[in-house]
């Protein structure tokens, strides 16, 4: 932090205010005085006690924050003791968070006290918790550590957790991620494979837990491949050759594999692959670096508008990624002094080092660099195809050469993203009257609709067991829950419906089909402007529906689809607003009856 410049001029307008604090506090703005980092850092903290804006304070904090990122902790200067108590209890949000930030960089132990209380509070949402341990992790400690390992079972903040663990190269580390693996979600499972493969130490207990089934091998992408070879252990290199198979850094056989594979492909037929199971496999082998039709990482190209129809480009692609490496996705291997070592794309500051790698963006400290070199490597290895079964590679190949995005088959890892509760991941619908707040879906239209409109879910069920809680205002509107259903191209849906509305509670519809399936109304069971819980349960043709615990209809149907998706119901007519939340869905449930359900 030197080279510094301070003025008290200050442009009315927000805008440029924020721009000249942030200038000042990276020292990029010219001017004849240059003041040294320590008075710099004291004068920008005095000026908070100038105004009672909480713009302008937000603006001013935001402005130091940046000015000492890559710094680590750092003393406090004098008037940061007078201003600390009023900044932490502003009126304002973004103020009070901000003034923790800041105090923590300062080793503030009320800041540190307060930060770790959000953390810990399972009644604070979700991405304030992820706030406070991502805040946390400026000033890395022992009691961080067992901050966090005490934090893995709470999921909503699980990936806050794991990233923050790979700053540790504490052995306990290892074991509790692994020993918690196969509760994770995908992208937990992800992130955790990124963490034990960037350390040694780490990168033997995670092989070891592949050689004894804890953590499938078929989870170990070619891109966690590659970042294991690059630690250049022997131990680890011998240990991917044992679990995984042996690693090139090129291919001289690439032609013959393309020839060898397009047979692979078309000798399937026709269609030669299903691509809802491709997308499951791209989801997990290659959605980390690169997106498709909007999903994904941006290590890698956006592969939607490439010319994914030309079976033999794809394949040249996947099997030979080193052949041609534009200059934006350039590698490079950073090793800390940590033992840490990272593979993606670096952009450097005079301060910090940002590399983008499969699992996110790291912003790492100059002198906490060992050594950084480039590399000539693709980050996407050869042998992406190798570990996969011969219809996988199909199902995978006739995925990417889709026109538009497929929904995907609801397994074990894809179900827990049904609902995340933050946003509409997974979900497709009109934005302007569908959106989450406070974990809870919400479908409104003030002015009312003159077509049915819906929210679809891309996961594709076949045997489930779905509850949840719906609110209808008012109850003289419609809404529903489709299930095996299907989107048309038109935006309607087509398929079973469980009904919600006046006159319409609790029955069973066939939208865009036959119709009424079952015609008794469950009015007499519902709660009018409040929360009702409904339950769907379909297995094979058997359709049962429950709400608020009372049975609605019980019907075997051999005419209806077995599967399909799940789409959310927003009816024409007036004003409607309706609400859904606290999701549970289930596959291939073990009961065929309703839960507790009053006959």
């Amino acid at each position: 932090m030197t080279g510094y410049v301070f003025t008290m001029h200050l442009p009315n307008s927000l805008a440029q205010r924020l721009c000249l604090i942030l200038a000042i506090a990276v020292g990029v703005w010219p001017a004849p005085q240059v003041m040294t980092a320590e008075s710099t850092l004291s004068s920008l903290v005095g000026l908070l006690s100038s105004t009672d804006d909480p713009q302008f304070q937000s603006d001013l904090l935001q402005g130091i924050l940046l000015g000492l990122e890559g710094s680590g902790q750092t003393t406090a200067p004098a008037p940061w003791q007078e201003q600390e108590n009023r900044l932490l209890e502003s009126s304002s949000p973004e103020v009070r968070k901000l003034a923790r930030t800041l105090g923590l960089r300062f080793g503030s132990k009320r800041a540190r006290g307060l930060v770790e209380g959000i953390a810990i509070d399972s009644q604070h949402p979700a991405q304030e918790r992820r706030d406070a341990i991502t805040a946390l992790l400026s000033t890395p400690d022992k009691p961080l550590l067992e901050l966090l390992l005490s934090l893995v079972d709470s999921g909503d903040v699980r990936d806050a957790v794991i990233r923050g663990l790979a700053l540790f190269s504490d052995e306990r580390v290892a074991q509790t991620l692994i020993a918690h693996y196969g509760a994770f979600t995908l992208e937990q499972k992800q992130l955790t494979l990124s963490t034990l493969a960037q350390r040694t130490s780490s990168a033997t207990h995670l092989l070891s837990a592949v050689g004894d089934d804890i953590i499938p091998v078929g989870d170990l992408s070619a891109m966690v491949i590659r970042q294991l070879s690059n630690l250049e252990s022997q131990t680890v290199s011998e240990g991917v050759e044992a679990v995984w198979g042996r690693y090139r850094d090129s291919n001289a056989d690439v032609v013959a594999d393309i020839r060898r594979y397009r047979i692979l492909y078309r000798d399937a037929g026709s269609p030669p692959g299903n691509a809802n199971r491709g997308r499951a496999l791209y989801a997990r082998t290659c959605q980390q670096c690169h997106q498709l039709f909007g999903i994904g990482g941006t290590a890698g190209p956006d592969l939607t508008g490439s010319n994914r129809t030309d079976l033999t480009y794809l394949l040249q692609n996947i099997l030979d990624p080193n052949a041609v490496i534009p200059n934006d996705y350039q590698t490079s291997v950073i090793e800390l002094k940590d033992g840490r070592v990272f593979t993606g794309i670096v952009s450097p500051s005079p301060t910090t080092t940002t590399i983008l790698t499969s699992s996110g963006t790291h912003r790492i400290a100059n002198q906490e660099v060992f050594d950084l070199q480039t590399s000539e490597l693709s980050l996407m290895p050869e042998g992406l195809l190798s570990s996969l079964s011969d219809q996988e590679v199909r199902d995978l190949l006739y995925y990417l050469t889709q026109p538009a995005q497929v929904a995907l088959i609801a397994d074990s890892e894809s179900v827990r993203q049904f609902f995340n509760g933050e946003d509409l991941t997974l979900w497709s619908g009109n934005p302007r009257l569908w959106r989450v707040e406070d974990g809870t879906i919400i479908g409104e239209s003030k002015n009312g609709l003159d077509h049915n409109e819906f929210l679809v879910s891309e996961l594709v069920f076949e045997d489930f067991r779905l509850r949840f809680e719906v609110r209808l205002t008012p109850n003289s509107e419609n809404s529903g829950v489709q299930f095996r259903s299907e989107p048309r191209k038109t935006g309607e849906v087509e398929g079973y419906q469980a009904d919600i509305g006046q006159d319409w509670w609790g029955k069973l519809y066939e939208e865009l089909g036959r119709g009424l399936l079952a015609d008794i109304s469950q009015d007499h069971v519902v709660r009018q402007n409040r929360w009702n819980h409904y339950e769907i349960l379909a297995i094979g043709p058997r359709i049962q529906i429950a709400l608020n615990g009372h049975r609605c209809v019980d019907l075997t149907d051999s005419a209806g689809s077995p599967r399909g998706q799940i789409a959310l119901q927003l009816h024409s007519g007036g004003a409607i607003r309706v609400e859904f939340r606290n999701f549970e869905v289930e596959l291939s449930p073990g009961s065929n009856q309703l839960n507790s359900v009053n006959n």
